[in-house]
């Protein structure tokens, strides 16, 4: 008789313990008065619990076909021990035999890390969550997977919510210490961030029968706020303020990204990095139009997602302010990148001398500080609104900023859009 394979007869108990569970042949039940054999495995650990499934299940067989043929059978002999209890731990099996032993946290990650490095994830997305699971390992402790509960959720959760940003770049410390001491804690955003990523890991975790259930499903903090409202775009007095002459960088300057970067993120809504990372030849002549190719071409070009490569129409107000003759000056000097006085990190790409930069600029105009969220990104926020008050599709503006359109239509079926199509939104972009 051939049976399937012995994780079929699995079952859990509400306090998380394995059972095998097998249903009795009808022709076996003269012999066995039962619809069913069920037998407590003793363990929670997933693998643990299929080779004592299995141990029962190479038991089970002879039987039933012993009890179909009419014979006694002895169902209370049935174990998962064998004689010399060398079922009962992983470390006891005979020999050949391979179990995986319940896995800690670091385990875990060392194997996820392994998966995500294979499946080609950003080295800063790796080190992020890396950071993160060290943190929950700080709240918690390295304990095995599979004793990682809710209520330990519930302790991560509580620390999490009281911790400064940035927690990974400070002096190790124990964390009261650093509860005590912070000033501001990590945004609503940043945690729900984090537990996402924790969902994912134990996602994997469970997928691979490390864990039975995932802890942190459900635990995010819901929004009070509309996501719009997150970062704040800039009114018509941030950009007077922000572009005054009187203090703006002028073209001459020893940095140009101070001069070009403010004015691009302003006229196209493309991300800062997306910026810095432009080569001379992302600038582009397409049916009669020129425009800004946001791409992925190269190891040091990194994009948000799949739907973030586009043609970005270059505003009238760019080529005012001669930003295609500064293309074209760099390429006679030789350079290749828009921006080559910005240097390349590995985690943070080339837009972190101008965040940093832009963040110390604003705030010496006074735009930092107060209730509303400001900073690069609101050029991004300002374009979006701009587009949505003229009554711009939602679509046209995704296809503008690199978001998905949403549909399934859109995304699976259609194309790029056509620059000529984007040409009208990007000129209506006009505050200076």
């Amino acid at each position: 008789m051939h049976m399937a394979r012995s994780t079929a007869y699995l079952e859990t108990s509400r306090h998380s313990v394995y059972y095998f569970r097998i249903r009795v042949p009808l022709a076996a039940r003269k012999a066995i008065a039962a619809t069913h054999i069920r037998k407590s495995l003793k363990t929670k650990c997933r693998r643990e619990a299929v080779v004592r499934s299995a141990a029962l299940l190479a038991q089970v067989e002879p039987i039933f076909a012993a009890a179909e043929r009419g014979d006694i059978v002895d169902l209370p002999s049935l174990t998962w021990r064998s004689k010399h209890k060398q079922a009962m731990e992983p470390t006891h099996l005979h020999a050949g035999s391979k179990v995986e032993p319940c896995r800690k946290l670091s385990d875990v990650w060392a194997l996820y890390e392994k998966e995500q490095r294979l499946e080609g994830v950003s080295v800063k997305t790796i080190a992020d969550k890396q950071s993160l699971v060290k943190l929950l390992i700080r709240v918690i402790g390295d304990k095995p997977v599979r004793n990682i509960d809710r209520n330990e959720a519930h302790r991560f959760k509580e620390v999490a919510l009281k911790l400064p940003p940035r927690i990974n770049q400070l002096p190790k410390q124990p964390l009261s210490q650093v509860i005590e001491k912070a000033k501001q804690t990590i945004s609503i955003t940043t945690f729900n961030n984090w537990v996402k990523n924790l969902i994912t890991i134990f996602k994997f975790a469970q997928r691979e029968g490390y864990c039975d259930s995932n802890p942190f499903e459900g635990l995010k903090v819901k929004q009070r706020m509309k996501v719009s409202e997150q970062r704040s775009r800039l009114s018509d007095n941030d950009l007077q303020q922000l572009f005054d002459l009187g203090s703006y960088p002028g073209k001459t300057d020893k940095l140009p990204y101070r001069y070009w970067l403010p004015y691009l993120g302003l006229y196209t809504g493309a991300r800062l990095n997306e910026l810095c990372q432009l080569y001379l030849d992302d600038f582009v002549f397409v049916d009669g139009i020129d425009c800004i190719h946001i791409r992925e071409s190269r190891p040091d070009q990194k994009l948000k997602n799949l739907t973030s490569e586009r043609l970005v129409p270059i505003n009238s107000k760019l080529k005012e302010l001669g930003l295609l003759q500064y293309v074209e000056r760099l390429r006679k000097e030789g350079e290749l990148r828009l921006f080559p006085e910005l240097r390349w990190s590995q985690f943070h790409g080339y837009g972190v001398a101008p965040s940093i930069w832009f963040n110390r600029y604003m705030d010496s105009r006074g735009l930092k500080g107060g209730t509303e969220r400001k900073d690069f990104h609101s050029f991004r926020h300002t374009v979006a609104d701009s587009l949505k008050q003229q009554g711009v599709s939602e679509d046209l503006v995704a296809g503008l900023l690199g978001h998905s359109a949403g549909g399934i239509t859109f995304s699976r079926y259609g194309k790029d859009w056509n620059p000529k199509i984007l040409v009208s939104p990007v000129e209506s972009l006009s505050f200076l």
